[in-house]
């Protein structure tokens, strides 16, 4: 079956926008590598037609229209958009979890309102919906077996995730947006000036010990991957773990300067991953890895999102 997106404009999206996922995405086989690049794209074309909207009455509409797509790909038919084709290409050569795709939506739908006040129940669910989604939809294509590892699949993406938002609070407080839930910042609230970096210290230090425990039990599942899938999962998420590595050496310090992985450094992640295990027994995990396990069980089964079988 030709595929109705070419892979030089997949793998461009990806490239340009992720320059960490990209580098991970060069370990997998040509045919996997080229669908991951295609789901890619699909997700930063939706992300792009919120960003890019007019108005957010515009960017409910562009919401509500790849909505409908991903509900007519449910249901066998063919969607309008051109770029929904590009994920119903995928659907039907991997079977992929369409709830997934619509938790991905539901999380832009969220961004749309103001991101302000949010208790830790929120940042978990937004976590799951606009990153451990996706790390649901990669699992056919990567070669998952057992339904029962979409849990590890699902928090690694929220790790993933929650060390963008410890990375990224400077650029959201400057759109009126802190996704750092209140109770772990004293309750601090975008408002009319700079946030207080003492309460951006104290958010992003606990974001960053939350998002091991996710780390962890992503990692936990990696055996469950094709054996030609694990490395390159595995260096992504050394990769972005990396990322709030170099912001604790900077005492959790966020306003002044995004962290960044070198090319050297990131090479360096990539031949320890090398040298890890590739399967074996299962991993042992600590109570903050069971917890987070726990959290995206849970969240998967609001979504309708079946671990069984």
């Amino acid at each position: 079956m030709s595929s109705p997106v070419s892979s030089p404009t997949a793998g461009e999206s990806i490239r340009r926008h992720s320059r960490s996922f990209s580098f991970a995405s060069r370990l997998l086989p040509a045919g996997k590598r080229a669908d991951v690049e295609r789901l890619y794209a699909w997700c930063r074309w939706c992300d792009d037609g919120v960003d890019t909207a007019a108005s957010p009455q515009q960017a409910l509409e562009f919401v509500e229209r790849a909505t409908q797509d991903v509900r007519r790909i449910a249901g066998g038919d063919s969607p309008v958009a051109t770029e929904s084709r590009w994920l119903a290409d995928l659907v039907g050569r991997h079977d992929l979890p369409l709830e997934a795709a619509l938790a991905l939506l539901d999380g832009m739908r969220s961004d749309l309102t103001p991101a302000a006040g949010l208790h830790e129940a929120d940042l978990l669910r937004y976590c799951f919906r606009v990153a451990g989604a996706v790390g649901v939809l990669l699992c056919p294509i990567l070669g998952l077996a057992d339904r029962r590892h979409l849990p590890h699949a699902a928090a690694l993406g929220m790790g993933m995730q929650l060390t963008n938002i410890a990375r990224d609070v400077a650029e959201d407080w400057r759109r009126s947006r802190c996704y750092l839930p209140l109770e772990w910042t004293d309750g601090l609230r975008p408002g009319g000036g700079p946030p207080d970096p003492a309460q951006v210290r104290r958010g992003v230090q606990t974001i960053l010990e939350v998002a091991d425990g996710y780390y962890a039990a992503g990692e936990a599942g990696i055996s469950g991957l094709d054996t030609d899938s694990r490395l390159g999962v595995r260096a992504a998420a050394r990769i972005y773990r990396a990322i709030g590595t170099k912001i604790r050496g900077r005492g959790f310090e966020v306003l002044d300067g995004r962290a960044r992985v070198s090319t050297l450094e990131k090479f360096k992640i990539f031949a320890g991953a090398m040298l890890t295990p590739g399967g074996g027994r299962p991993m042992q995990l600590d109570d903050s890895a069971r917890r987070a396990l726990a959290a995206a069980e849970r969240l998967l089964a609001e979504y309708g999102i079946s671990v069984e079988g």
